[in-house]
């Protein structure tokens, strides 16, 4: 699909998508540059809008099936989070992170109701990274023990701690990361969990899903098997809700359907409805208690500012609406029956899916569907898997037309 006669076309800083590349390697390197071109999605976003994205500079439309990470659960320039915080913006700022302030509030009670009064406890963030920070030093510190269990092949972010805990060692190595008290095993292992979690194990850092390993379904009784192992032991059970959480699996979080409640939750990405950054971790009263008791539990100068508040309040309201949930659900078993019998295999999470190819890897597989005007990127950890994310807020005819045309790319 090309422009339309009615669309906006945004001011673009360079004319040419050889001119952006080349400005934008000269000041931030070239890698992503190419690592796009080897992957085959060298896509420069133009008009965004719904379930879709243009490319500035070829006209050519997309279907988003990548969601930035879940960033964009309810699609680009969603306009009930947009007029939000334009109306925001006659008025409010970053403000202060020093001050009470009725925004942070109001979304943080928001927040606190989506949980049903479990985990009480709301500290702000910027990101995912630094809430999967502040998460961890809260175990530490509430625990009094240093050990961390998390799994292979997941990630939680680029801040110290976060990438420790993640399953990358070519950073831990370039960046002197790699704890001997940071220990990862896989994921739905529980004997393997139950082996590495001893009396000296502050958390278990659990990734809902591996994203980068394509999105592998828990086993029945795997999140409550995690949650008897940390009672057992005393030790904190964080989960990552980042990619997982904010109504992609139907519910308001993953763990509402798993039948437990973690001690931490962390939660970004989609939190700001793609219009305002905007992170935090959610707690139980007893964490709540010990990491709120000081001034300062944690400082972050954007975590939390206003104007994302008012974005995570909007939020909050439209994926507790009953037809929202509805929709989704409707999504989740419209891909489940339209990928039935296909020549590849799924793991599907709510509308956080893996599809694995046994006749091509990853890379081919994203050139071919992105030629075919379909955005996603492949799987880290798994040479043969896509992550595939459909926006959550699809209509079932566009549904129908993304999963006919992944069946005949893939077929």
């Amino acid at each position: 699909m090309n422009k339309q006669a009615g669309d906006v076309v945004p001011a673009l800083p360079y004319p040419s998508a050889a001119e952006t590349e080349s400005a934008f390697a000269v000041h931030m390197g070239p890698s992503m540059a190419r690592l796009m071109a080897a992957i085959g999605t060298p896509i420069h976003y133009g008009i965004r809008e719904g379930a879709r994205v243009q490319d500035a500079y070829t006209g050519k439309w997309y279907w988003d099936c990548h969601r930035n990470g879940s960033v964009y659960n309810l699609g680009h320039r969603n306009p009930e989070v947009l007029a939000a915080v334009s109306e925001a913006m006659q008025n409010l700022e970053v403000g202060n992170l020093f001050l009470p302030s009725g925004y942070k509030a109001r979304a943080a009670e928001k927040l606190v109701a989506s949980t049903g009064g479990e985990l009480t406890g709301v500290v702000y963030a910027a990101s995912g990274s630094e809430a999967n920070e502040a998460a961890i030093r809260a175990a530490r510190g509430f625990t009094r023990r240093r050990k961390l269990v998390s799994l292979k092949h997941s990630y939680h972010g680029s801040s110290c701690f976060a990438m420790a805990a993640g399953d990358n060692p070519e950073y831990h190595e370039r960046y002197l990361l790699d704890f001997p008290e940071f220990v990862k095993v896989p994921y739905n292992d529980v004997e393997a969990l139950r082996v590495a979690v001893d009396d000296e194990t502050a958390c278990v850092l659990l990734e809902a899903s591996p994203a980068q390993l394509g999105f592998p379904e828990p086993d029945a009784g795997y999140f409550q098997a995690v949650r008897k192992i940390c009672d057992n032991k005393g030790a904190v059970f964080i989960l990552d809700e980042v990619q997982t959480g904010l109504g992609s699996s139907g519910r308001f979080w993953l763990w509402q359907q798993q039948g437990i409640v973690p001690d931490i939750l962390t939660t970004a990405k989609g939190l700001g409805g793609g219009i305002m950054p905007n992170a935090a971790l959610l707690m139980t009263p007893a964490v709540k208690d010990w990491f709120l008791d000081t001034e300062f539990p944690h400082m972050s100068t954007f975590g939390g500012n206003e104007l994302g508040c008012v974005a995570t309040a909007t939020v909050c309201d439209i994926t507790s609406r009953p037809e929202f949930s509805a929709n989704v659900l409707r999504l989740i078993e419209q891909f489940r029956e339209g990928f039935e019998n296909a020549p590849f295999r799924v793991n599907q999470v709510g509308l956080c899916m893996g599809l694995l190819s046994e006749t091509m890897n990853s890379y081919e597989m994203t050139r071919q569907l992105f030629a075919a005007g379909i955005l996603v990127l492949p799987a880290h950890y798994d040479s043969r898997a896509i992550e595939f994310r459909p926006i959550l807020i699809l209509d079932e005819t566009d549904a129908d037309k993304i999963i006919r045309t992944v069946r005949d790319v893939l077929g």
